[in-house]
């Protein structure tokens, strides 16, 4: 099934090509797809940039800022491809409670806002003193 989808996958952003280009025009259908990846291109480079300096400066809940951040990364990386289809799945990502959900798929915890990390009391004292 999955290689079905496979092959389905050019065969619709073709025919969605077509499609768009018959109701606007071939030029500003060819301007859609320049202008997508170059917001892609954008989004791919701010996300990046802004998960790492978010990184920096947090001290908690590493996996939801990287999971925050790969979806945004991801969501570029679909405007970069060209085609229609790609981008309405970006599009897609971008709405927090999707982008929310599929971080959520790949990072357990993630959607909660903050990981829970079971805290342990102690006392301790130095044996190299």
């Amino acid at each position: 099934m999955n290689h079905r989808l496979f092959l389905l996958y050019p065969l619709a952003e073709i025919a969605l090509f077509i499609l768009v280009g018959r109701a606007i025009g071939v030029l500003p259908t060819l301007g859609l797809v320049v202008a997508s990846s170059v917001i892609g291109m954008t989004m791919l480079r701010e996300a990046g940039l802004a998960t790492a300096i978010r990184l920096e400066r947090a001290r908690d809940a590493p996996a939801r800022i990287l999971a925050e951040g790969g979806t945004r990364m991801l969501a570029g990386l679909l405007l970069l491809i060209p085609g229609f289809l790609t981008d309405l799945v970006a599009a897609a990502i971008l709405i927090p409670g999707v982008r929310r959900a599929v971080a959520a798929r790949f990072v357990p915890g993630s959607a909660q806002g903050r990981t829970r990390q079971p805290v342990i009391e102690g006392e301790f004292r130095r044996l190299d003193e």
